[in-house]
């Protein structure tokens, strides 16, 4: 019966015609693109994360182009240091904060040697003294705590601007600051981080436009670059970036090209008609492909 149905089966295909052998070529080429979702998915997902992102401009001026990515060994010496760069602004920063007020002179304790053994005079001295002693410890105690109040300031500051910097959604937050921790002085940032009210975006708005950064740069009076700062930040201007255009997908056809004809695939159509096996067909159209 096995050699029966393969002799009818071999009947039939050899009695196709080339309309079903292209239709064949077609569910066989379907089922080999098959694979290619997957890809298509990815590339679907990339432009989603890509429309994402931001791009933050001073005013109406063009957005900067954005620099290919350097290489991986040298992304990791640019984070060390702004690592090393971070830790030693924020070392100058605490000691900038941490100068103590100065406390008024308490002076050496009187002896009754230096009154001249005169009893009234070194009792009355060694009062004043200890009056003047307490004034030193009150004051050096409200030094302490003010030093105190200012440095948890300045560290809340820092922790919500660490916290803004990494919710932007932004690339190269990174290479933006560090061109502004490389173009304004300390005292500067200081300034943008204590007194802009979203910091993060003046930082990379200057990190992208080095030229602007130069400009605030040389402002030396801290009232007038705090007074520059807040105007350009009212410049600012937040916006989508708008991804490119998924690439056209080009449907190609299993039949021949109009107006020209493909003479071996023709043969090999025939002669697939005649026995059956379509297998030098699809070979010659994958070769083409190829």
């Amino acid at each position: 019966s096995g050699d029966r149905q393969a002799a009818s089966t071999g009947e039939t295909k050899g009695t196709m015609s080339t309309e079903q052998i292209e239709q064949e070529e077609q569910e066989v080429e379907q089922e080999e693109q098959q694979p290619e979702q997957p890809e298509a998915l990815a590339e679907e997902q990339s432009a989603e994360q890509e429309a994402d992102e931001v791009v933050v401009t001073i005013g109406d001026e063009p957005p900067v182009e954005e620099e290919s990515r350097a290489p991986e060994w040298v992304r990791e010496l640019r984070v060390q240091q702004r690592e090393l760069q971070r830790e030693n602004r924020e070392l100058r920063q605490r000691l900038q904060t941490s100068q103590p007020a100065a406390a008024p002179a308490l002076g050496a304790k009187p002896t009754l040697e230096g009154c001249d053994y005169d009893t009234e005079v070194f009792e009355r001295r060694l009062t004043e003294w200890h009056d003047k002693r307490r004034e030193v410890e009150s004051a050096q105690a409200k030094a302490q705590q003010a030093q105190e109040e200012q440095q948890r300031a300045w560290m809340a500051k820092l922790s919500s601007y660490q916290q803004a910097r990494a919710a932007l959604k932004v690339r190269d937050f990174d290479d933006a600051e560090a061109v502004v921790e490389q173009t304004l002085n300390v005292t500067q940032q200081g300034v943008i981080l204590s007194g802009a009210e979203q910091p993060e975006l003046v930082i990379y708005a200057l990190g992208k436009n080095p030229k602007k950064a130069k400009e605030l740069g040389a402002i030396a009076d801290p009232v007038k670059f705090a007074f520059a700062v807040a105007k350009l930040e009212a410049q600012l201007k937040v916006q989508g970036r708008k991804s490119p255009p998924p690439p056209e997908k080009v449907v190609s056809g299993t039949g021949p090209v109009s107006g020209a004809v493909d003479s071996t695939l023709e043969r090999l159509r025939e002669e697939a008609a005649r026995t059956g096996d379509m297998s030098k067909v699809l070979a010659y159209k994958r070769s083409k492909k190829a």
